[in-house]
């Protein structure tokens, strides 16, 4: 069993977010007038900014929901009460890289935080166990039917709607995150957890710090989690194996540095003599996607279409530009609220020397998302190597992007969304999913075993 520990590690940082001062912001208290400020500052910079907030329910449906939330706010409200208030708004998006970092806990509730010692997947509609770091004796497998005498799927749905992102994912998301959701997020259980099993096992799980859950975690791991690598390359037999688990352009490698890095790769590849060539991105969680354009380039020499979209026109993200230097002078000739269609463009491949011309495949996964899902969409749908793997848990090739952050200017909640839309070079097709020419079963295989599989 492997606990993200990862997941645990992030959840510290998540908690504290980008406040200064946590331990005094939490128990501050608000004027009505402080939050009535801040769902309008939250408001108009979606309805400015976003790129469509009327996918999920229409712009009489937003209306209402924000104005139910003003009625609600009253004097003498913490961060926290605005937070659950507001967060709907974030919600109800529809938009897959949406967010509103948590509230704020002091250090002495993260110190004495207590969580459910269990991991889930969500598979066929149903809440299974993966990972136990209880005392309790449970079966891996089992179907969670209930928790506390309330059925499993009432309290997904209640918790689901706490979460960002694409509808048909919230529930998928929260079971996921059930060990940490379920005590601050949903229902604030932090102490016994009366658990109902398809088994027919009925059993009392108690809550256990985070602390616990790391140490416990660490015992039941045999073997220590490799080191993250950006980019990898080995040969294996005849094949040219590069796994490329990032395409961050900002805290990884500059656009530059990436390409140095391909330029040696593929050097190597040249010098191996390798016959076939994988590109595995299955754990490639995005990034800028100029990283896989410029891929591509060592693979293909095929003229091929780019995505297409459209890109809102505001203020917010006008003044977001010129503050980085990023200006761009056709954008900011379109009036407020109109759109900067983006087209889809012929990308025709320049000379590279070091281009691999023989069988090309792209490892797609699970955990493939954002611009790694974009690159593996425009490989697939133009033609350009064969796309082999699992479609992706989360994510879709048509999507909105291109983030904008925000903070409220007095709860200090900070949030972010899309202000361009993404169409895949195929169009509108219906399912919205990356769904590879070739199926393989990723889990837990090595690099060897996928070259086998192929």
């Amino acid at each position: 069993m492997k606990l993200k520990l990862t997941l645990i590690a992030a959840f510290f940082v998540q908690i504290a977010f980008a406040q200064k001062n946590c331990n005094e912001l939490y128990a501050q208290k608000f004027t009505k007038q402080q939050l009535e400020q801040d769902i309008d500052f939250i408001k108009d910079k979606i309805v400015n900014a976003h790129i469509n907030p009327y996918t999920e329910i229409s712009k009489s449906e937003f209306e209402k929901k924000y104005t139910d939330i003003r009625k609600s706010l009253k004097d003498g409200m913490t961060q926290k009460d605005f937070y659950y208030l507001a967060k709907p708004l974030i919600v109800t998006l529809n938009d897959e890289h949406s967010s509103m970092s948590d509230f704020c806990v002091t250090d002495s509730i993260k110190r004495s935080m207590k969580v459910l010692p269990l991991k889930f997947k969500y598979e066929n509609g149903k809440m299974l166990l993966t990972e136990n770091y209880s005392d309790n004796k449970l079966n891996i497998g089992d179907e969670l039917l209930s928790l506390n005498d309330i059925s499993i799927n009432e309290v997904l749905e209640n918790c689901a709607q706490t979460i960002p992102g694409v509808k048909e994912e919230r529930i998928p998301t929260a079971v996921d995150r059930f060990w940490i959701m379920i005590n601050k997020f949903c229902y604030f259980i932090t102490d016994d957890y009366n658990l109902k099993f398809k088994s027919g096992l009925h059993t009392l799980v108690k809550s256990i710090s985070l602390e616990q859950l790391k140490a416990n975690a660490s015992k039941m791991q045999p073997k220590k989690k490799e080191d993250f690598k950006p980019v990898d390359y080995k040969k294996i037999k005849d094949y040219a194996y590069l796994t490329v688990n990032t395409f961050d352009d900002r805290n990884t490698f500059t656009l530059e540095e990436w390409k140095t890095k391909f330029d040696s790769i593929f050097a190597q590849i040249k010098k191996d003599n390798a016959k076939k060539l994988v590109i595995d991105v299955h754990n490639n969680s995005g990034g800028n996607s100029a990283v896989g354009n410029l891929l591509i380039n060592y693979f293909s020499d095929k003229p091929y279409q780019s995505y297409q979209g459209k890109w809102k026109k505001s203020k917010e993200y006008a003044d977001y530009l010129k503050s980085n230097n990023k200006e761009s002078p056709e954008y900011n000739k379109i009036k407020d609220g109109d759109y900067y269609p983006i087209h889809s463009r012929s990308i025709i491949a320049g000379k590279n020397p070091l281009r691999f011309s023989g069988k090309t495949y792209v490892i797609v996964g699970k955990n493939t998302f954002s611009s790694a899902m974009m690159f593996s969409v425009m490989v697939l749908d133009n033609k350009l190597a064969e796309v082999a793997g699992e479609m992706p848990e989360k994510g879709h090739p048509n999507h909105f992007g291109e983030l904008i952050n925000f903070q409220t200017p007095n709860t200090k909640l900070d949030f972010r969304f899309g202000v361009k839309e993404w169409i895949r070079p195929a169009g509108n097709i219906v399912p919205n999913k990356l769904i590879p020419t070739k199926t393989i079963d990723l889990n837990n295989k090595t690099r060897e075993q996928i070259v086998e599989e192929l």
